[in-house]
């Protein structure tokens, strides 16, 4: 199952500006540079419209980027956007040979209707032994809300369930952390307690609330770069590697 239409195309509009959006990017581009710093090869699975391949487009000059995404819509925007190889497609079912990449992002992906074990096993297969896979995902079943119907999201994962799909996956865990963890009380009070009638999240908000969110994921970088773990949140990032062997 794919995002609508209309929601891809506010995908394109704010990703570029959004807080959440700009934290993601920032987070994920840190990650890569700590664990994958010679990356060449590189896959966005599940690459929406393109702002992730950017990012890692202008942070690794030189670098080979690859996209997938199953919504039309979504891969003409990043083609668009980042002049990539992006192909329409499932992640479970990639289409790529073996060991074709040094690095992987999934970013927000796997808790879409799909076949995990096997985009999990298809992501294992593509990376080259000792290759990275960064995996972002929505974080407590709990949680799950008018968002996630927007977006077409079924699965939200604890970081415990996350690291036992991971290594059931055959990687070798090097980080699993939650993070948005201080916005995460408002998240909840948004999601479950203020809930919206319809529609996602992602809207433009108050420039000034947008630079104060921003602000609190920037702390939280700087924790996690240190190697904290921080203890909830309302996303889990974890960095995988393939074992040589």
């Amino acid at each position: 199952m794919s995002m609508h239409d209309d929601e891809v195309a506010r995908m394109d509009e704010l990703e570029g500006s959004l807080w959440w959006y700009r934290g993601l990017r920032a987070l994920i581009i840190q990650v890569l540079s700590a664990h994958a710093p010679d990356a060449v090869d590189l896959l966005d699975a599940g690459c929406g419209t393109g702002g992730m391949l950017k990012a890692i487009g202008d942070a690794k000059h030189g670098a080979n980027l690859n996209g997938i995404d199953l919504s039309a819509a979504a891969c003409a925007f990043a083609r668009r956007k980042t002049g990539a190889q992006v192909v329409q497609g499932s992640v479970d079912a990639l289409p790529f040979p073996d060991g074709s990449f040094d690095a992987v992002v999934c970013l927000d992906v796997l808790g879409y209707r799909m076949d995990q074990r096997a985009a999990l096993a298809g992501l294992h297969r593509v990376i080259r032994p000792g290759g990275v896979v960064v995996v972002n995902l929505p974080a407590y079943q709990w949680m799950s809300s008018y968002h996630d119907i927007s977006v077409g999201q079924v699965r939200r994962y604890s970081r415990k369930e996350a690291r036992a799909m991971l290594k059931a996956a055959g990687f070798s865990l090097e980080r699993a952390t939650y993070w948005n963890t201080l916005l995460f009380p408002l998240m909840v009070v948004r999601r479950k307690l203020w809930p919206a009638r319809e529609a996602s999240d992602v809207k433009a908000i108050n420039p000034v609330v947008d630079k104060v969110f921003g602000w609190c994921l920037t702390l939280e970088r700087r924790l996690i770069s240190f190697g904290a773990a921080l203890p909830f949140g309302g996303s889990v990032l974890l960095v995988a590697r393939r074992p040589n062997a």
